[in-house]
């Protein structure tokens, strides 16, 4: 059930993002998605962002500097987990005031407060197994037949279904996107995402060097009419956890179960707002992203994974990469370490050694993905775009792509 607190949540993220002054064109629709810490009578918004594309496989970047997925959900976790990094610094620096984070002396790892609940907000239903049987409702007869002409006997912990493909299969792993006639992408479905976040955390493999697991606590979705929202919470709690069945997870993982609501507080711009405030002719979804992290000044626009409006030849420099992207993420992992008097290590190591070493992460990923796992089926980018260390830019300045 919706609470009062909910709803004041998601008029903030509205009053936040309306404040960013950066909104759809018209005639085009986006998502919207935000993550906060709460506690009773106050809620920090630590990540929020807009976007609903992706980077097909042939146009991913080998050197970390733009997103493969700038779904609005995926981008806000990355926000969230940018800022966690950085409030550990700043516990540090200010002598170990934090409001919404406590460090464990006996193993020297961060956790959020006791009493504190993180809270995700999504205006529409995310893509993939938890919006199925509510995209099929939309569906006329020779559509669903299209979608549905080949249909599995029983999916596989290894099947892959690709966007809304089969649709009338539940709790099988998606790709993106949605659409057939876009290419295709190495993306997991967000449903996918979040629930690969309830077993594993949000925090990711660099944030697991300093955080313990941090789960989502609640989830509030928009744009679901209330005759049908028994129906799609049963598909949500099922996109979300109620398919996962992982065993032997290391100490601190475990499989997180978040309270699903939903809404009626209205994203003016989601698809169904913009259809319904145009006389005619069709709308397009946007294919900017906008990026917002807890306590900055500032936010940033994405086009394609990078920013908007810089030119090719900077890419690579740090004033123009996005601060979500992975080059950017192993830059504020090697400086936490640093604040925190750690062993930085070799800036010869790779992004993928450096998250493959993070050996209690990966054996609880294992447990999750592993051969004959729930998600063994799942698809990853890999180390041919993850082999970059954190003076591989610096040493691609001036090179032509």
């Amino acid at each position: 059930m919706t609470t009062d607190e909910d709803s004041a949540f998601v008029q903030d993220v509205l009053k936040k993002y309306h404040s960013l002054n950066t909104t759809p064109h018209n005639r085009t629709h986006t998502i919207l998605a935000a993550i906060a810490l709460s506690y009773p009578g106050e809620t920090k918004t630590i990540g929020l962002a807009t976007g609903c594309k992706c980077l097909p496989k042939n146009r991913l970047p080998e050197q970390g500097d733009a997103l493969h997925d700038s779904h609005a959900e995926v981008l806000a976790r990355r926000c969230a987990r940018r800022w966690l990094l950085e409030e550990i610094q700043r516990y540090v620096t200010s002598g170990g005031l934090s409001r919404w984070l406590v460090k464990d002396e006996s193993d020297a790892k961060f956790r959020i407060k006791e009493g504190v609940q993180v809270i995700m907000y999504i205006s529409t239903l995310p893509c993939g197994d938890a919006s199925m049987r509510f995209l099929a409702s939309f569906q006329d007869d020779q559509m669903a037949q299209l979608k549905n002409s080949t249909v599995y006997e029983a999916p596989s912990p290894n099947a892959v279904s690709r966007g809304r493909n089969n649709y009338a299969l539940f709790g099988v792993l998606r790709t993106k996107p949605g659409r057939a006639d876009s290419p295709a992408t190495l993306s997991m479905s967000c449903s996918d995402k979040i629930a690969r976040w309830n077993v594993l955390g949000i925090q990711g493999a660099l944030g697991s060097v300093f955080l313990d697991p941090v789960y989502l606590s609640r989830i509030i979705i928009g744009e679901v009419n209330e005759d049908i929202r028994e129906e799609v919470k049963i598909d949500c709690e099922r996109a979300f956890w109620g398919r996962l069945d992982v065993s032997d997870l290391p100490r601190g993982f475990r499989i997180h179960r978040p309270v699903v609501v939903f809404t009626s507080v209205p994203f003016p711009f989601s698809k169904v707002s913009v259809v319904s405030a145009i006389d005619s002719g069709d709308c397009r979804s946007s294919n900017e992203s906008l990026c917002w992290i807890g306590d900055s000044p500032a936010h940033e626009v994405l086009i394609n994974g990078l920013k908007r409006g810089v030119p090719p030849k900077h890419r690579f420099k740090t004033m123009f990469r996005p601060r979500i992207s992975k080059i950017s993420m192993l830059h504020v992992y090697r400086d936490t370490l640093v604040t925190l008097g750690m062993d930085a290590g070799s800036e010869s190591r790779t992004y993928f050694e450096i998250k493959q070493a993070v050996s209690h992460y990966q054996t609880a990923k294992q447990c999750l993905q592993g051969e004959t796992r729930t998600f063994a089926g799942w698809i990853t980018s890999g180390v041919q775009w993850e082999s970059f260390t954190i003076t591989s830019q610096t040493n691609s300045i001036g090179q032509d792509y």
